[in-house]
């Protein structure tokens, strides 16, 4: 059964204001921003004023923000109730895959380390050239953070051993270095932490051991935490963490007026 908001906001959508349907747009395609933030938290995360998210409200027959709000809230719940009830009828190998993945999302979860996280956070904002390394299958990863990063700050290199001999030695002073080294363990990334480390550049690492090769050169360690040495165990939960990175990144730069113009350019537009 389609929800109270989703059928009011799908019915009101044609009469909406541009700035009204980028509110209508936000909490159709992610509704749980609305569930647990207020009104002003939500613009700011869609980039809308305060009095946007409400006067939208409004608009499809609310009577206001905390209205909407509860009746997302309840259909949420219900979504829940419904996809657990579901879960446990389903027996198949997709879903028992998928369900290992959130079991090895959550064990990380709870073993994460906050206080590296924040000093990884302010070391690649504090930076004013982040090198991301990975090689083999590593590179998945690397790529995916070098690019996304580059499109926020725009100060982060891939490297790549092939070209970038003596690329530490061009670094400015202020710089980091992060490194996916997942086994079997990249001999080139290894190598370039050790560097770094002996250049006094502080060296990140991502990895999926303590006794990791990697660890020894590193100033900071995100472990990820797998029972089977498999990428396809490792995939899910560093991407995961990755993007937890990004997000922050992300919050932390928009407040600090630091991040790059092409990225408000694509996700940013104006109110009407």
């Amino acid at each position: 059964m389609t929800a109270n908001y989703v059928r009011k906001t799908e019915l009101e959508f044609s009469n909406l204001t541009k700035g009204l349907k980028k509110v209508a747009d936000a909490l159709l395609s992610d509704p749980m921003v609305f569930a647990i933030h207020p009104a002003k938290r939500v613009g700011e995360i869609i980039s809308v004023s305060e009095t946007m998210v409400i006067r939208f409200c409004h608009s499809i027959g609310y009577s206001g923000y905390s209205s909407l709000q509860k009746d997302v809230r309840k259909h949420l719940l219900e979504v829940k109730q419904q996809s657990d009830e579901k879960l446990q009828e389903m027996s198949n190998y997709y879903v028992e895959s998928m369900l290992k993945d959130i079991s090895i999302l959550q064990n990380n979860m709870e073993k994460i380390a906050i206080d590296d996280m924040e000093k990884i956070i302010e070391a690649i904002i504090n930076s004013e050239k982040v090198v991301v390394a990975g090689y083999h299958h590593s590179f998945t990863f690397a790529h995916w953070f070098y690019f996304n990063l580059n499109y926020i700050l725009g100060n982060a290199d891939l490297y790549r051993p092939e070209t970038d001999a003596g690329l530490l030695d061009l670094l400015p002073v202020k710089s980091c270095i992060i490194v996916f080294s997942f086994y079997r363990y990249a001999i080139d990334t290894i190598r370039l932490a050790e560097e770094a480390k002996e250049k006094g550049i502080k060296v990140i690492a991502i990895t999926d051991s303590r006794v990791s090769p990697v660890v020894e050169h590193a100033d900071i360690t995100i472990l990820i935490s797998v029972s089977q040495n498999t990428l396809f165990s490792k995939g899910p939960v560093t991407i995961a963490i990755v993007n937890a990175l990004l997000f922050e990144v992300v919050e932390r730069v928009e407040k600090r007026g630091k991040i790059k113009s092409t990225y408000k350019y694509f996700i940013k537009d104006g109110e009407d």
